[in-house]
């Protein structure tokens, strides 16, 4: 797959641990992610508002 990026766009990508994802990224997104990982290990589906679990 490639992408074309527009000038000023990010110039790369990373993989990186869940634990470490609020350190390169927006609080809110990073909470989405942590989220998804949760869903994930416990096979459940989540939903969430702004990054967090609505009961």
């Amino acid at each position: 797959m490639v992408f074309a990026l527009d000038q000023g766009e990010p110039a790369g990508y990373g993989f990186h641990e869940v634990a470490a994802v609020g350190t390169v990224t927006i609080p809110r997104l990073a909470r989405r992610i942590a989220q998804g990982d949760r869903a994930r290990r416990e096979g459940a589906t989540l939903y969430l508002e702004n990054g967090e679990v609505v009961a």
